[in-house]
Parts: C-alpha cells; sequence; structure tokens
C-alpha cells in the first residue's frame, strides 16, 4: 500500500500517446493482488489494475499507492495524515519481479467487461494520472489503493454490480489483528495509538480496504446477474514459509513483568523503606509520552482512525510533569485527591475493560492493575504521612 511494494516501478512516458486511442475489442482489464510480504510496509497486501492491449502493444499497470519520499516535510505530513499519496503507471513485469523478490504470491482476476465499460476505465485511469490529477489524500481504512479501484468499478458499472459475498462480520481491530499475528509489538503499538472507530464492525465495502478481501469480493461479485470476474489466474505462486518455532518476548510479558515488579517494590517499601519513586516517575514519563504521542494523533492530525482514543484513561499526557510533581514528601492535599480519583478511574477500566466501545491490547490490562494498586497504596502512605 505503500510505495515499496512496488520497487522499481516506471512512470509510462508513453501514456500522453495511448491516451488519444480507445482499447480495442481484445483489451483485458484485470486486477491484480499482491499477497501480504513480511514487512510492516507490505503486511496487508496491495491491489493494481492492469490494462492490456495487445493489438496495440499496450500494457500498463496502474496504482494508487506511491507516494513521493522527497515530498517537503514528508515525515510531519505522514504523521498528520497530510500526506498525498498518487496514481502511477508501470510495467506488469515489475510488479511480479518484486513480489517474487518478497516471495509474494501475485493473483490476476480477469473482469467481465463491455468494450465501452474497459474504455471509461482507461479513460479514467489516464485522465486521473495526469500531473494536476493523480494526487490524494491517503486513508488506511477508507480510501487506499484497494478501495480506490471498488469505487471506479462501482462508478462505472452503477448498480448493476451487486457484491454477493457476504461480510466477516469483524472489527476493523480484528482485521489488523490477523494481519499482524506474526508482528506482536508492531501490532501492539498500532492498537495503541487506533481509538474507537477502529471497533466499528467493517460491512462489506468497507472490509474491501484489505486487497485480500477485495479479491474476494469480486470472485462472488456479478453484473446484471452474471460473475465479474471471467477468468482467475495465479501468475506467481510464492512457497509457503514455515512459520519460526520459538519463544518470543511479546508485549504483554513486559508489562506483566512491570506490573508484578512493581507491586513488590511496594511490598518491600512497606517492610524496608525501601523507596519505589524511581519506578513510579519513570512509568508515569513513559505513559505520559506515550499519551503526548494519543493526543497529538486524536486532535493535531487528520487521521480518521485515531480519534476518541480510550487509551488516554491511562496514558495521560500529563503523566510526563506529574512524574516530578507527585510521588514525594511532604504529600499535598492534592496530591491526595490525585491518587483516590486516578485510583478510581483505574478501577472503572479494569471493571469494564471488555465492555468498554474500544478494545485495548492485552499488554494494556496488566499497565492499568498496577496504577489502580499504585494509586490506592500511594493515598494509604500519604494518608501515614509515608510517601
Amino acid at each position: 500500500m505503500i510505495k515499496k511494494l512496488l520497487i522499481g516501478l516506471l512512470t509510462f512516458t508513453a501514456l500522453s500517446a495511448t491516451a488519444q486511442n480507445s482499447l480495442s475489442d481484445k483489451a483485458e482489464i484485470s486486477l491484480i493482488t499482491v499477497a501480504p510480504g513480511n514487512e510492516l510496509y507490505s503486511g496487508f497486501g496491495h491491489s493494481a489494475l492492469w490494462v492490456e492491449d495487445e493489438s496495440k502493444g499496450l500494457s500498463v499497470v496502474f496504482n494508487y499507492g506511491t507516494f513521493d519520499f522527497e515530498t517537503p516535510g514528508f515525515y510531519m505530513k505522514f504523521v498528520r495524515g497530510k500526506l498525498n499519496y498518487m496514481l502511477s503507471a508501470g510495467r506488469i513485469s515489475y510488479l511480479i519481479n518484486s513480489a517474487k523478490a518478497e516471495k509474494r504470491s501475485v493473483i490476476q482476476q480477469k473482469l467481465n467487461l463491455s468494450n465501452a465499460q474497459k474504455n471509461e476505465i482507461y479513460s479514467f485511469l489516464i485522465e486521473n494520472i495526469r500531473p494536476e490529477n493523480r494526487f490524494y489524500q491517503y486513508d488506511f481504512f477508507f480510501d487506499n489503493c484497494s478501495t480506490r479501484f471498488r469505487d471506479l468499478l462501482e462508478d462505472v458499472l452503477g448498480e448493476g454490480l451487486v457484491w454477493e459475498r457476504e461480510a466477516e462480520g469483524l472489527t476493523f481491530r480484528e482485521y489488523l489483528d490477523i494481519y499482524l499475528a506474526d508482528k506482536p509489538w508492531q501490532d501492539f503499538g498500532i492498537d495503541l495509538v487506533l481509538g474507537q472507530p477502529t471497533d466499528q464492525i467493517a460491512d462489506k465495502r468497507n472490509e474491501m480496504f484489505l486487497p485480500d478481501l477485495l479479491m474476494f469480493h469480486f470472485d462472488e461479485a456479478t453484473y446484471n446477474g452474471k460473475p465479474i470476474v471471467k477468468d482467475k489466474i495465479i501468475i506467481y505462486e510464492a512457497d509457503e514459509e514455515e512459520a519460526a518455532i520459538g519463544f518470543q518476548i511479546l508485549p504483554e510479558y513486559i508489562t506483566w513483568f512491570l506490573c508484578l515488579f512493581g507491586i513488590f517494590l511496594s511490598v518491600r517499601h512497606h517492610k524496608s523503606k525501601l523507596s519505589d519513586v524511581w519506578f513510579n516517575r519513570l512509568l508515569f514519563v513513559i505513559t505520559g509520552l506515550v499519551g503526548c504521542l494519543i493526543f497529538f494523533l486524536w486532535f493535531l492530525s487528520d487521521h480518521v482512525a485515531t480519534v476518541n482514543n480510550w487509551n488516554m484513561i491511562w496514558a495521560f499526557p500529563l503523566n510526563v510533569v506529574l512524574a516530578f510533581l507527585l510521588f514525594k514528601k511532604p504529600a499535598k492535599k492534592w496530591h491526595t485527591a490525585f491518587y483516590a480519583v486516578f485510583g478510581i478511574v483505574q478501577f472503572m477500566v479494569l471493571g469494564f475493560y471488555y465492555t468498554l466501545p474500544q478494545a485495548m491490547h492485552t499488554a494494556v490490562l496488566p499497565i492499568v492493575l498496577y496504577f489502580a494498586f499504585k494509586s490506592f497504596n500511594l493515598l494509604y502512605r500519604t494518608k501515614k504521612m509515608n510517601v
């Protein structure tokens, strides 16, 4: 879904010349699906549209998943959701060779279209690859390299196109969990920054944000009662790789260790006066920085999926400051009030953990548990004047 998916993709210099010519009756338009790769950027697969007309010597692959690394302020625009992606065109050989290098299967679905429909699609793509039209504001769920082709076919075919396949009934987050099952730390990080909209059930159209699901829906789609796919070809089938067997440190292992270690320090503090201040401050700083990122993506970016993020309940941005204002003697009245309110909120999160409007990653539970325990532990200690 980003530029690396089609390494070496070339923009056709001959497009301006071919744009004036209509496709012949022998032209074919195919949906190309590239299987997910091992890297995070390729982990969700890729979609492209292949237009070929042997009688005119035309063979071009259109791709909505590219962007320009030379864009001024590239990284800030990417984080803020303001990075423009663009439509590009290249040779099918580059796409296939790139997929082979990354051991990713390539599947072709030839579409059952009339010549007029093929020309309408081709004319649309030619018009939209012009420099003034080729850019669009990318959205991972609702406007990406797959949804663009879904929308194009819907516009051209109209009400005659029927998506017969039923939706899986999964949320956007559940789909991400499936595709990131072998990348637990990336899954944890993405889960932290995605808010409540990600927990909406994806209907049959919205689940086509994934190239695989777009392909599956095309398999069963009909146009005026006839299958829209007339032929399905495996251009390249990658060998299945055996899953690596071995111990893997998961995020929840780390957070449970921190939770239990923090409780141990608290108990030792009570028995031997061993200070746990440094641990609490470090944990507050880390969760505060996470909270600052959540705040930025929620309020200062254009990302639709990062708003209303309930993780801010425990990853509170002000934790960065509170880390140095709390946990010290003599305890002030506002310290006591904070511990009470913060502890009650954390206990409420624990009580409704599995019924919250937003699904939280399992690695979050130990952090919330420790904050709930520590808040009331500190509340007790302040009353004893023993902070």
